[in-house]
């Protein structure tokens, strides 16, 4: 029974470090900065028996919590990222959470009514709604001096910044850096038969 138990949170060990290191790869590839909140999980998951003079309270539930908080693999994500951000460049910046889910990231107003539940947020001040995870991410990334845009877009997989790319010729160079070196370049509306330049000369085939 103990080896089946041991297999078992071997493959959940696995799985999340599996987990912290793709995700890790993802965001340092897309990203030239990473920002995480700088957790102390070492204190947020202290015991909470305390001592026989003076014993803890709700010590049941804060054992589920701190068991909760390890098992999400905090630290071990920010290690993944740090090692990540060496091959891409990506700099990975700690801020301090303090009040990030309770202000408004519109007006600035903080208060603890701000958040009305684990999801939600509403601003008492100017009436501000937003993902409660959303707004604080906001705030974190304001915190580490990055300005976030006004699309609101936080998620992974679609870029704070979106701005289409440079027009290229198959030779690899720009339309301008092509009429430059002499190199015919279409204009727009402009048609080409690729069959008929790719059996002319098939050296010009891209």
């Amino acid at each position: 029974m103990l080896a089946k138990i041991n297999s078992i949170t071997g493959r959940v060990r696995n799985r999340r470090a599996d987990f912290c290191a793709q995700t890790a790869a993802e965001l340092a590839a897309r990203n030239a900065r990473v920002v995480l909140e700088d957790l102390r999980t070492h204190a947020m998951t202290a015991s909470a028996a305390g001592t026989t003079e003076q014993p803890g309270r709700n010590v049941r539930q804060k054992s589920g919590l701190n068991q909760a908080i390890l098992d999400k693999g905090w630290h071990m994500l920010e290690l993944a990222l740090r090692n990540a951000a060496r091959t891409t460049g990506t700099r990975v910046v700690l801020v301090n959470p303090a009040y990030t889910s309770q202000t408004c990231n519109d007006c600035k107003h903080v208060d603890p009514k701000n958040r009305k539940s684990q999801a939600v947020f509403e601003c008492t001040a100017c009436g501000h709604q937003d993902h409660a995870d959303v707004n604080a991410a906001k705030n974190i990334l304001n915190a580490a001096g990055h300005a976030v845009s006004g699309r609101g877009d936080l998620a992974m997989r679609r870029s704070v910044k979106r701005q289409p790319p440079a027009t290229r010729t198959c030779m690899g160079r720009s339309p301008r850096t092509a009429r430059a070196a002499g190199i015919p370049v279409l204009q727009r509306g402009e048609e080409v038969n690729l069959l008929a330049v790719v059996s002319a000369d098939p050296h010009n085939a891209c």
